[in-house]
């Protein structure tokens, strides 16, 4: 989704004839994602463990904290963003509600074809991977939309309705089981 992101981004500036364009779109790109802080930061986590590494306890202890924090913090910005006054833009109920009943409906259905005639997965493990696919739009997607000042509005609504759907189909599915 980045590298997409990231194209888009580029192609837009190079056609606009912004400055922020200069080389090939693959340059620019690659030197955007060696920048992008959302990449860059699980790389070097996982450099860490992966070169024998150890942190010393004081870091460890305070990475530890700010990683606890970051869901939180997204939800706080969702809130806040889901707050405020803005304006609504035509069509964005209809495509709110073609993601919300993709990623509630569809997405769980497609898990359920996949793992059961496609992987075999046993009983249980199907169940689990319908139930992690019913699961509502995480604050990820928002994330990245503010990030990136793209469709934030459209994004914080698919989370919020999402949430909202997800007691009931969730709930629907387990009892079902």
């Amino acid at each position: 989704a980045i590298v997409l992101i990231e194209t888009g981004l580029r192609r837009e500036a190079a056609a606009a004839g912004q400055g922020g364009a200069r080389g090939p779109v693959r340059r620019t790109v690659g030197r955007s994602l060696l920048r992008n802080p959302l990449l860059v930061a699980p790389a070097l986590g996982a450099l860490v463990p992966s070169l024998g590494l150890a942190l010393p306890a004081p870091v460890e202890t305070f990475l530890k904290l700010l990683g606890g924090a970051a869901s939180p913090c997204a939800l706080v910005a969702l809130g806040l963003f889901l707050a405020q006054k803005r304006r609504r833009q035509s069509g964005q109920g209809r495509v709110a509600g073609l993601l919300v009943g993709l990623k509630l409906a569809a997405h769980p259905l497609l898990a359920y074809g996949l793992g059961r005639y496609l992987f075999d997965l046993p009983p249980l493990l199907l169940h689990v991977a319908v139930l992690m696919a019913a699961l509502p739009t995480g604050t990820g997607p928002f994330m990245l939309a503010e990030f990136y000042r793209r469709e934030a509005d459209l994004t914080a609504t698919v989370v919020l309705v999402s949430t909202v759907l997800a007691v009931l189909t969730v709930s629907g599915y387990l009892a079902t089981l």
